[in-house]
């Protein structure tokens, strides 16, 4: 039973509703014919969220709603009606990359560069860190060598990946390859990589991390109230020197 719920739940989640609308529709499931308060008190759930939850339940489909006099009494559709969501998802989903395919070469196109010139573009925020980080996999794996170089500090190690914790299992997955040159202690070996450690001069904490992938070169850092935010250069001459640079560095540690 617990198990059942648990997939349910997850599966309504993957639909784009929220908690309290999956458990909501759960808790209709063990119960039939039922009124707010009821719904409120197996659910634990107040009755006005309850209440805006089976609103969202009934324009999906998944919930039926009875009046009988002044008062309104709810059933949950039968979870097969989940699979109607999912084929009226995969529709949406469709006609989005068909209009996706249209407009992007079009936006593309109007935006190329000048030839010979880099882009620069700048991050912020966690959420800025993840852009980069979605660009590095998506990059990378469409090279024919699926690998790229990172030069890691100590320093900043714990803000590149608290919002995308999944991101070296991501990695792995897509058969992408990385070399770290970590400058500081810390930093374990995983799949699908190696590391070498550099010594910092002096001690120093040095608070930088730069990754080298496809024809761009992404510098991380954070600023004095802990914002981390980053800077991308996408112009093939800067990221052969930094390989050519990684290498020689790598060779010798």
């Amino acid at each position: 039973m617990q198990d059942d719920k648990v997939t349910i739940q997850k599966l309504l989640r993957d639909l784009g509703f929220r908690n309290i609308e999956a458990e909501t529709y759960w808790s209709l499931l063990q119960l039939d014919n039922v009124s707010i308060r009821k719904v409120a008190e197996f659910s634990g759930i107040n009755r006005g969220t309850t209440y805006e939850a089976i609103k969202k339940l009934t324009q999906s489909g998944l919930v039926i709603t009875k009046r009988v006099g002044s008062r309104e009494y709810f059933t949950a559709e039968s979870p097969e009606k989940i699979y109607d969501l999912i084929r009226d998802k995969r529709k949406s989903l469709w006609r989005s990359q068909q209009e996706a395919q249209k407009i992007i070469p079009e936006i593309i196109a109007r935006n190329a560069r000048p030839q010979g010139r880099p882009i620069v573009k700048y991050y912020e925020d966690d959420e800025g860190i993840v852009t980069i980080l979605r660009d590095v996999l998506a990059t990378v794996a469409k090279l024919k060598r699926p690998e790229y170089y990172v030069y890691s500090s100590k320093g900043l190690r714990q803000y590149i990946y608290r919002k995308f914790p999944k991101f070296t299992e991501r990695r792995i997955d897509e058969g992408i390859y990385v070399k770290v040159i970590a400058v500081g202690e810390g930093g374990e070996k995983v799949d699908s990589s190696e590391r070498k450690w550099l010594e910092s001069p002096n001690n120093e904490l040095l608070s930088s991390y730069t990754i080298i992938y496809g024809s761009k070169v992404a510098h991380i850092s954070i600023s004095k109230d802990f914002t981390p935010y980053g800077v991308v250069i996408d112009d093939n001459g800067t990221a052969n020197m930094q390989r050519l640079l990684f290498d020689q560095l790598w060779s010798v540690l």
